[in-house]
């Protein structure tokens, strides 16, 4: 998790402080109709309302808390390993692939 270009770190500074919700995620640099997709929900979104009312709807709906495992950037993506609890106590193992543009904002993200 060291050198991470000014977008992951945004993106590892989220992860870390999580429990702020969309407030906390708004603070990450990201084009205005980035995508997102969690196939395993089928949650596909594209913009920022769209994200925080299916994304973080979601995630509210489950209580859901992340604790970040790990950071990697390779090129143009930022990847996050995730342990992810809900108020149940399920607990879910997760990948966060998120694609970086030329101009350093979130464009894409998929998580797996």
């Amino acid at each position: 998790m060291s050198d991470l270009s000014a977008a992951a770190e945004a993106i590892r500074c989220y992860k870390v402080n999580s429990s702020g919700g969309y407030a906390e995620w708004s603070k990450v640099p990201c084009t205005d109709d980035y995508r997102m997709h969690v196939p395993s929900m089928g949650f596909d979104t594209v913009g920022p309302i769209e994200t925080e009312n299916v994304i973080f709807g979601w995630l509210a709906e489950i209580g859901a808390t992340q604790e970040l495992v790990n950071v990697v950037e390779f090129g143009s993506y930022v990847t996050c390993y995730l342990h992810i609890s809900d108020k149940d106590g399920g607990i879910l193992d997760l990948v966060e692939v998120f694609k970086i543009d030329d101009s350093g904002k979130v464009e894409e993200i998929w998580a797996l």
